[in-house]
């Protein structure tokens, strides 16, 4: 937020960063080594005004879009872990820890594969090299400031990250979906089986998914937002930011609290879904996303020029500047609410004006 990150975004100079001519790869680095992609970020046509239904519909089933491919792929990991990775409903009725112990032992593996995976792949063997990677600074490994006198547990990012990940992440993840499952096997939520109309239930089920996406932007703006107030951030958020430089276990870093708080996105499913599926989903679209988003990395490179989403410039522009960004790019909160940043420098000027007139009213 000084004047030098001002004038290093005025004057980077293009460089195109892998082979196969997608406007997508082509790209800026500038002399700190902080990466940008060339075009100013756009949002998805949901949140335009007036609506665009040609547009719209174009995103929704285009190729990359809302469908295809990162929602589809979690949706099919939600899947095939329901079918293959969860004990039967019926068996969840009354809290036992054999079954609590499964989605824990669960959650832990998909956790550590998904996260383990990226990080080996971008950060170790460096698979893409610098290719698309929003900065080379290295994650940080000795570091002298707040937590135990250091910036980071025993003064390694990884370390630190995975500890608060798998240690206290997927406790927190486990017992919301003990719950939730403990719940739908009791009847308490939920609409297991078919109702009087079949092809209702589908058509709702299928629309229920649908919305799982949009509900989980909604609810990450909102509760990012309380934690950027003062007593949350100080005593929780903080932790979280800590990472400037990302990786994949950055993603679900943070303070039990802002845990528990972030995964109570499930909570919208104890109201609306029709069946655990719906449920699971949810807390896989608050996992996966969080750990391929902080990949540090703007697309995880495939095959002549094409690539999946594996980072998300948008978070990253919020790491880096703290006051931008809250919510995702599907959700149009940060345009509503005036927070929202492209990554251009006029974006740049106008966090910074916003920036000081609230401190200025505020002295």
């Amino acid at each position: 937020m000084q004047m030098e990150d001002l004038r290093m975004t005025l004057s980077t100079s293009p460089t195109t960063l892998a082979a196969g001519g997608a406007a997508w790869l082509s790209g800026q680095r500038n002399a700190r080594g902080e990466w940008r992609p060339q075009a100013p970020i756009t949002l998805p046509p949901i949140a335009s005004w007036p609506p665009r239904p040609l547009a719209l519909l174009k995103w929704m089933f285009g190729f990359p879009g809302f469908l295809w491919p990162m929602n589809s792929l979690f949706l099919a990991m939600t899947l095939l872990t329901w079918l293959f990775l969860t004990p039967a409903l019926a068996s969840m009725r009354t809290f036992e820890l054999w079954w609590i112990g499964v989605l824990f032992a669960r959650n832990f593996a998909l956790v550590l594969l998904v996260a383990g995976g990226l990080h080996l792949y971008l950060h170790i063997f460096r698979g893409q090299g610098e290719n698309l990677q929003f900065s080379n600074r290295p994650l940080i490994t000795g570091s002298t400031r707040t937590l135990f006198g250091k910036r980071f547990l025993w003064g390694d990012q990884v370390i630190d990250n995975m500890l608060r990940t798998l240690g206290a992440g997927v406790p927190v993840i486990t017992a919301y979906e003990a719950v939730t499952y403990w719940a739908f096997s009791n009847g308490y939520i939920g609409i297991t089986g078919s109702a009087a109309s079949p092809a209702g239930f589908w058509v709702a089920f299928v629309l229920v998914l649908l919305a799982a996406p949009v509900i989980h932007a909604l609810h990450f703006y909102l509760a990012h937002r309380l934690l950027h107030t003062k007593l949350l951030y100080r005593s929780a958020h903080c932790v979280h930011h800590l990472n400037v430089e990302c990786g994949p276990w950055s993603g679900l870093a943070m303070h039990p609290v802002e845990q528990v708080l972030y995964f109570s996105t499930v909570l919208v499913q104890w109201l609306l879904a029709l069946h655990p599926v719906h449920a699971l989903f949810q807390i896989h679209l608050a996992i996966f996303p969080a750990l391929v988003g902080h990949s540090g990395f703007e697309k995880l490179l495939l095959w002549r020029g094409i690539g999946l989403e594996s980072g998300n410039y948008f978070h990253y522009l919020h790491h880096k500047y703290f006051e931008c960004n809250y919510g995702g790019s599907l959700a149009p909160l940060d345009t509503v609410f005036g927070t929202f940043h492209d990554g251009s420098a006029a974006a740049q000027v106008a966090m910074r004006e916003r920036m000081l007139a609230r401190r200025g009213a505020d002295t």
